[in-house]
């Protein structure tokens, strides 16, 4: 037997706290782009990584929040069984403390913070982990991202050019 898709799954176990969530994420992933620049331009590189990790983190804390308990997940883990793919990465991270070491690390620096409370949660981290490494991450995630990836962007590169056009 063919096992349901995923957005199937999803539909089936919807709640608002779910479409808060989801409604949040879009939010969050539409000032993911342009906000960092602005606050870097406004109050510098490191400052504005702070400012923007502290966003972040209120972010996460919303995300880990609102998704927990929720029956949406853990139907999507055991949609996520009947996949072979899905199966080898979680029998490879799941077990402490190979779920630390193999798994927080690349969370923090890959994801933002709504795909970083939905793999924090889909790895079995338990509550208080899952806030420690979702909402403590997000600092050292902006600093990676905000202050030296956008904060040399746009000292590097834009703001000279904006500069050389007045």
């Amino acid at each position: 037997m063919r096992s349901p898709s995923l957005v199937a799954v999803l539909r089936r176990y919807l709640t608002p706290r779910l479409a808060a969530a989801i409604v949040l994420w879009r939010v969050e992933a539409w000032l993911a782009a342009p906000l960092p620049f602005l606050v870097v331009a406004a109050l510098g590189r490191w400052p504005g990584a702070l400012a923007m990790g502290a966003l972040t983190g209120i972010y996460a804390f919303a995300f880990l929040l609102l998704m927990d308990g929720e029956e949406a997940l853990r139907a999507l883990r055991e949609w996520g069984e009947g996949h072979a793919w899905v199966r080898r990465f979680t029998q490879w991270t799941g077990q402490p403390p190979w779920r630390w070491l193999a798994a927080a690390p690349l969370v923090v620096l890959f994801l933002g913070p709504f795909w970083r409370a939905v793999v924090l949660i889909l790895l079995g981290f338990r509550r208080w982990e899952a806030y420690l490494v979702g909402v403590g991450g997000s600092l050292p995630h902006s600093a990676l991202w905000t202050g030296l990836v956008v904060g040399g962007l746009w000292e590097g590169l834009l703001w000279p050019a904006i500069k050389g056009l007045l």
